[in-house]
């Protein structure tokens, strides 16, 4: 079972002024970078936010839309660095936290998505079926990886918390709160999942343990 977090599109910042970077080829970068973004040629604002990060990495806007530009590209481990380093740079831009939730739900997401291809390629190298019964059952290949999306299920609830307390009352609170509810349902039934992984995999290891002796 494929089953998408991503919700909502994220936003991209506007460049800053020329007399706010003083060096210039940091600003025809970013400059760039915006307009590739704009028309969602994410590889050319990669490769130019990417050389303005590192020319001057104290530029918020680059690290956010560089982040923006990752999301977008699926690329989640390496927009949640960026995003981490956006908020130390500015921690009151609301947009930094709610694009840290999708990134870190697509983190989340990985692991469901890996489950899904391995067992359509190798439907026999699966070990647990996914039920109609129980759409959730069997939606990871090891309780490493259950615990993985639990954890990052927890962050992104924190990062949109974080989101609608920075920016006050937005006009989306409604959409990310009911949001923030959708998360709190899925983790109950990923957090049923491992725990039963759990107890399997300590029945088997004492199987296994029994049959050695």
């Amino acid at each position: 079972m494929k089953k998408l977090l991503v919700f909502l599109a994220i936003l991209i910042v506007s460049v800053m002024s020329s007399a706010c970077i003083n060096n210039f080829a940091i600003q025809e970068l970013n400059t760039k970078a915006k307009e590739y973004l704009d028309k969602g040629d994410y590889d050319e604002a990669i490769k130019r936010l990417e050389s303005s990060v590192d020319l001057d990495g104290s530029i918020y806007e680059a690290r956010y839309n560089l982040a923006v530009a990752y999301v977008h590209k699926e690329e989640f481990a390496k927009a949640v660095v960026q995003l981490n380093e956006a908020i130390k740079l500015n921690a009151q831009n609301p947009d930094a936290y709610y694009t840290l939730g999708v990134a870190l739900e697509g983190l989340a997401n990985s692991k469901l998505t890996d489950k899904v291809e391995t067992c359509e390629e190798s439907p026999s190298g699966c070990e647990q079926k996914i039920s109609e019964e129980d759409p959730m059952a069997g939606s990871f290949m090891s309780a490493d990886d259950a615990k993985y999306t639990i954890d990052k299920i927890d962050e992104a609830i924190e990062a949109y918390k974080k989101y609608l307390n920075v920016a006050g009352i937005p006009e989306d609170a409604e959409k990310v709160n009911a949001h923030i509810l959708e998360l709190e349902e899925d983790k109950a039934l990923y957090v049923k999942e491992y725990e039963a992984m759990t107890i399997s995999d300590d029945l088997n290891s004492n199987q296994d343990n029994a049959d050695s002796n």
